[in-house]
C-alpha cells in the first residue's frame, strides 16, 4: 500500500492556495496601480494646462515655456503642449513643447484620446475665461503604460521574492502543528500489547483529542477480545486434557485386549468419548463465536418458527429418554435479537433440560407475549437445582449437582447471548414433582422492540 505524508500534502496544499491567492492579489494590485497611475497622470495634465493658462494670461509665457521645456526633459512621462491665441476669430500658435509635431486640429475641450504621430495619446484641452487662449496638453499612452508597469512591478517584485519564505513558514507551521500526532504515535507504539493502558491526558488539539478518545474507547473492547481468546484457549486446554487422556487409556485397553468382548467394550468407550469431545468442542466454538463486544445484524423477528422447528427436531431425542415435550408458542411475539443467536440460546436451554431432567421427565417450552415483553421459558420437573446454586449455573463448566453427561458450557453461552442482546436470563423453580419438589425453569426476558426515528430496531430493558 502506497504511503503519503500528511505534512507534505498540507504544505503543498497551503502553499498552492497561498500562491493562487497571491496571483489573484497580484492581478488586482497591477490593475489598481494602472488605475492610480492613470488618475495621477490625468491630474498632471489638468495641472499643466491650468498653470499654462494662469501664466499666459499674466503675460509670463516665455518664462513658463522655458520651465516646461526643462520639465519635459526630466519627467518620466513627457508632457507635450501647445498654446494658442485667438484674435478676431483667427487662431495663432504662441508656443509648443520641443521636439514634437503639431497636434491634430479639432481637439475637444476636456479629456480625449486620439492617434498622434502614429501612436495613441491622451489629451486635455482647456480655454481661458475670455476665450482668447486655448491650451492643449497630451501624453503618449506608451509612456503612461510604462510608468504604470513600473509602479506595479515595484509592488509585486518584493512580494514575489517573499513567496519562498511564505512556503517555508507554511512548512514550519504544519510541522509544528503535527507534533502532537507524532507524540501520540510514539505513545501508541510504546504500548504493551499484554497490558493495554489508556493514552495519557496531555493537552492535545481538539481534532487529535478526538482520535485519542476514540482509541481509548477501543482499548477496553480490544482487551476484552484478547481476554476472551486467552480464556477460550485456557478453557479448551483444560477441558480437552481429561477426555484426551481417557481416550488414550481406552485405546490402550482395546489394544491390549485379547477377547473380542473386552475390545468391543473399550472401543465403545472410545466412541462415547469422541462424541463427548465433539460436543465439548462445538460448545467451546459456540461460546467463542458469541464473544464479540458488538452485536451485528440485530432485527425484530418472530421467534416462534425457530422454536417450532427446534422442538420438532428434539422430539425423537425426548422419546428415547421417555420424556414428554409440551410446546406452546404465542403468535406475534417479536423480539430484537440476532436470529442465529436466539437459535443457539434456545437450543442450549432445550438441550440442557433434555440432558439433566432425567428419564421420564416432563418438559414445557413456552413463548409468551406480555404487555411490555416477550418471554421464552424452558421448565422441567427433573431433580432441579437448589436456590443457593442457581446463581452459579452460568459460570463456565458449572454442571450443578448431577451425574448427567455435559460440559457445563450451555448456560454460560445463553447468559453471554442474553448480555449481548440486552435480554435477561433468569432461573426459577420449575414444574412440580410427585415428591413435592420442583425442577428447574430457565427464562429469557425480552423487552418489546422500539423503533428509532431512523427505522432501526433497538430493545429497551
Amino acid at each position: 500500500m502506497s504511503r503519503h505524508s500528511l505534512r507534505r500534502q498540507l504544505t503543498l496544499m497551503l502553499s498552492g492556495a497561498l500562491a493562487v491567492v497571491w496571483l489573484l492579489a497580484a492581478v488586482v494590485v497591477y490593475q489598481r496601480a494602472h488605475h492610480e497611475a492613470d488618475e495621477l497622470l490625468d491630474s498632471q495634465l489638468t495641472q499643466v494646462a491650468d498653470t499654462l493658462l494662469a501664466f499666459v494670461s499674466s503675460g509670463e509665457i516665455e518664462h513658463v515655456v522655458e520651465v516646461l521645456h526643462e520639465h519635459a526633459v526630466h519627467n518620466p512621462v513627457p508632457t507635450a503642449f501647445e498654446i494658442w491665441f485667438t484674435d478676431d476669430g483667427i487662431p495663432r500658435q504662441l508656443a509648443t513643447s520641443p521636439g514634437h509635431a503639431s497636434f491634430e486640429p479639432g481637439l475637444a475641450d476636456g479629456f480625449s484620446e486620439r492617434f498622434h504621430d502614429g501612436a495613441r495619446w491622451r489629451f486635455f484641452t482647456a480655454r481661458s475665461r475670455d476665450g482668447h487662449y486655448r491650451i492643449a496638453v497630451g501624453q503618449a499612452h506608451a509612456s503612461r503604460e510604462r510608468l504604470a508597469r513600473e509602479i506595479g512591478l515595484s509592488l509585486l517584485v518584493p512580494a514575489t521574492l517573499a513567496l519562498p519564505f511564505i512556503a517555508l513558514a507554511v512548512w514550519w507551521a504544519v510541522r509544528r502543528a503535527l507534533r502532537p500526532v507524532e507524540a501520540l504515535a510514539r505513545e501508541v507504539d510504546a504500548l504493551d500489547p499484554r497490558a493495554l493502558a489508556p493514552l495519557g491526558g496531555n493537552a492535545l488539539p481538539d481534532e487529535i483529542a478526538l482520535l485519542r478518545d476514540a482509541f481509548n474507547a477501543l482499548l477496553p473492547r480490544v482487551s476484552a477480545a484478547l481476554d476472551s481468546e486467552r480464556r477460550f484457549t485456557a478453557d479448551a486446554a483444560h477441558e480437552l486434557r481429561t477426555p484426551l487422556a481417557a481416550l488414550k487409556v481406552q485405546a490402550q485397553v482395546a489394544q491390549r485386549a485379547t477377547a473380542d468382548g473386552a475390545r468391543r467394550h473399550a472401543l465403545d468407550h472410545v466412541i462415547d468419548g469422541v462424541d463427548r469431545m465433539t460436543h465439548l468442542v462445538e460448545q467451546l466454538l459456540t461460546l467463542a463465536r458469541v464473544e464479540p463486544t458488538h452485536q451485528a445484524g440485530e432485527s425484530a423477528f418472530d421467534p416462534a418458527p425457530v422454536l417450532d422447528t427446534l422442538c420438532a427436531r428434539r422430539m425423537a431425542e425426548a422419546a428415547r429418554r421417555a420424556q414428554t415435550l409440551d410446546v406452546a408458542l404465542a403468535p406475534d411475539c417479536r423480539i430484537a435479537m440476532v436470529p442465529a443467536w436466539f437459535e443457539i440460546a434456545a437450543r442450549n436451554l432445550l438441550d440442557n433440560a433434555l440432558r439433566y431432567a432425567g428419564e421420564g421427565a416432563h418438559i414445557e417450552v413456552r413463548l409468551t407475549r406480555l404487555t411490555e415483553e416477550c418471554r421464552f421459558s424452558v421448565a422441567d420437573n427433573g431433580p432441579g437445582v437448589p436456590d443457593s446454586l442457581r446463581g452459579r449455573l452460568t459460570a463456565r463448566f458449572a454442571r450443578g449437582e448431577t451425574d448427567a453427561e455435559g460440559c457445563g458450557l450451555g448456560l454460560s453461552i445463553v447468559a453471554r447471548i442474553a448480555e449481548l442482546s440486552r435480554a435477561r436470563l433468569e432461573f426459577d423453580a420449575g414444574l412440580a414433582r410427585p415428591d413435592g419438589g420442583h425442577g428447574l425453569a430457565a427464562i429469557l426476558h425480552f423487552s418489546a422492540p422500539v423503533r428509532t426515528p431512523a427505522g432501526q430496531v433497538r430493545q429497551e430493558v
